[in-house]
């Protein structure tokens, strides 16, 4: 049988993803494995935070795919390449004005998360930097459906990450400063590497009057978005890490094998979202491009789940060494929540590609009741978990319905 092109796509991101995800998990792993459990936990801690700072990164990156590709279909390469340098330009505005201020209030941060030296947030701030510059130029790369570069970057990113956090490790064991500057550089030669082959929109030297106003009226139901997934899958390592000393260090290395089933399908919604966003754009269906999506999704993360389920043990041993049983029960709730948050992205990616909002109340809603829950009853680290399963089957049936709700 003959693939088409969508098929082909998923294939190659899904093999790319794959090689980045185990090498991200090895970066865990080691980690886990060179850092002391404080250490691992105020790591796993700033990268949970890193991902919410990052939300508005996140939704340049959807906006610039969304547009990118949109011009793309209609084969309007002057816009393309105007409007791909003002987004850029902004980006990298918002990433340097950003950077300034969590280098201002790094003592804060480091007093929440009851981290003792300020240094590491210094360090998050160039990471989050570097992410913002990242963003544009992976939504090029989306949008103009450069999926083969969009592979190599993503592989590259995580082979890197884990050799130099590796390297430097051994040089300086145990520094928590040290395995954040292995996740910086990583990302900044991503980026010049990404940059190679959108040069020709560098080099345009058309100077198209671009409206703004359109565009960044599309970011907001991005970044509502990104704002809910954000805080759903990662303000309960900031919370716990907070309210909890402890125990944060299970719920650390717990989360970990959620956000395994959560990324193994993760690249799904991204060629999904250029294709669906061009089919919209030609005013085509693009129904059955998320009724595969799901089933690629459930397939891959439910596996990922399964095989949990049915081996925790020999999954810690083989992953953390001996762990406790409170780790296991936990990762058995993630296992099950991350599983609905993955089938969840891509049905708010869907209909963020072919411009229907309906679902953001709902989301807004139960993200801000998942918030409150967590703050009133983390009597427990399990509460904690179980409160989370219950706003991702909540989330997960909400806009399961507002999806196929929706004339595609």
């Amino acid at each position: 049988m003959r693939l088409d092109s969508f098929a082909k796509n998923n294939i190659l991101m899904f093999f790319a993803s794959s090689i980045g995800s185990f090498f991200n998990l090895f970066y865990q792993l080691i980690m886990l494995r060179l850092l002391s459990a404080e250490a691992f936990a105020s790591l796993n801690s700033l990268l949970s935070l890193l991902v919410i700072i990052s939300v508005p990164v996140s939704a340049f990156n959807i906006m610039v795919t969304k547009h990118i590709s949109s011009h793309h279909a209609r084969n309007k390469f002057e816009d393309l390449a105007a409007i791909w340098r003002k987004l850029s330009t902004h980006t990298f505005l918002f990433g340097l004005a950003l950077l300034v201020l969590i280098f201002i209030f790094r003592n804060n941060i480091a007093h929440f998360l009851r981290i003792g030296s300020s240094r590491g947030i210094v360090i998050l701030a160039g990471i989050f930097f570097l992410s913002a510059l990242s963003s544009v130029i992976n939504g090029g790369l989306q949008g103009l459906e450069r999926f083969r570069w969009l592979a190599l970057v993503a592989v590259a990113a995580g082979l890197l990450k884990l050799l130099i956090s590796a390297g430097l490790l051994r040089q300086f064991p145990g520094s928590l400063e040290v395995a954040l500057f292995g996740f910086w550089l990583p990302i900044l030669i991503s980026v010049l590497l990404g940059a190679w082959p959108l040069r020709f929109l560098f080099r345009s030297r058309v100077k198209e009057k671009i409206r703004l106003k359109g565009l960044y009226l599309y970011i907001l139901p991005v970044l509502s978005t990104g704002i809910c997934f954000a805080l759903l899958t990662n303000i309960d390592m900031v919370l716990v890490k907070h309210f909890f000393t402890r125990d944060a260090q299970d719920y650390a290395i717990a989360q970990m094998i959620g956000k395994i089933i959560l990324s193994v399908s993760g690249v799904i919604y991204v060629v999904m979202f250029s294709r669906a966003s061009n089919l919209h754009a030609r005013k085509e269906g693009s129904r059955g491009i998320l009724k595969r999506s799901l089933f690629f999704t459930f397939i891959l993360s439910a596996l990922a789940a399964i095989v949990y389920n049915i081996f925790p043990g020999l999954i810690f041993r083989a992953l953390a060494g001996s762990v406790s049983r409170q780790a296991i029960l936990l990762a058995r709730v993630f296992s099950a929540s991350m599983l609905l948050y993955a089938l969840s992205n891509v049905l708010f990616y869907y209909q963020l590609s072919i411009e229907r909002y309906r679902f953001i109340r709902p989301l807004l809603i139960i993200t801000a009741l998942q918030v409150i829950a967590i703050c009133f009853f983390h009597h427990t680290t399990l509460i904690v978990a179980s409160i989370s399963l219950i706003g991702a089957l909540s989330i997960f049936l909400f806009n399961l319905r507002s999806s196929f709700k929706i004339e595609a």
